[in-house]
């Protein structure tokens, strides 16, 4: 994932940048943001916040899982469990227009 990937999603998130690491802020203080399931997690509980993100969201990382092979629902659920599949969708999806408010 690029720099320029990560601040996209950051920006979705509302996360920012301190002493060269994102950061997001939790109900115990400023957590660290490793771009990593545990983070993957909270993208997805934003996008439901938001009404139908997810539901766009979801379509985008179908698409890109049944273009490399994975043609039914448990091997799509599967691609989007590795962290990079799901962070490249959620790029993919916010480069195609996905909802930045």
């Amino acid at each position: 994932m690029t720099e320029e990937d990560k601040k996209l999603i950051a920006d979705y998130m509302g996360w920012e940048i301190r002493m060269f690491d994102w950061w997001k802020l939790a109900d115990c203080g400023l957590i660290r943001v490793l771009f990593d399931l545990n983070d993957a997690g909270v993208c997805v509980k934003e996008m439901k916040k938001r009404g139908d993100d997810y539901v766009e969201f979801i379509k985008v990382a179908y698409d890109m899982a049944f273009d490399e092979g994975n043609m039914q629902f448990h091997t799509v659920m599967a691609w989007l469990y590795d962290r990079d599949n799901f962070f490249k969708a959620m790029t993919a999806w916010l480069k195609g227009g996905g909802k930045q408010s």
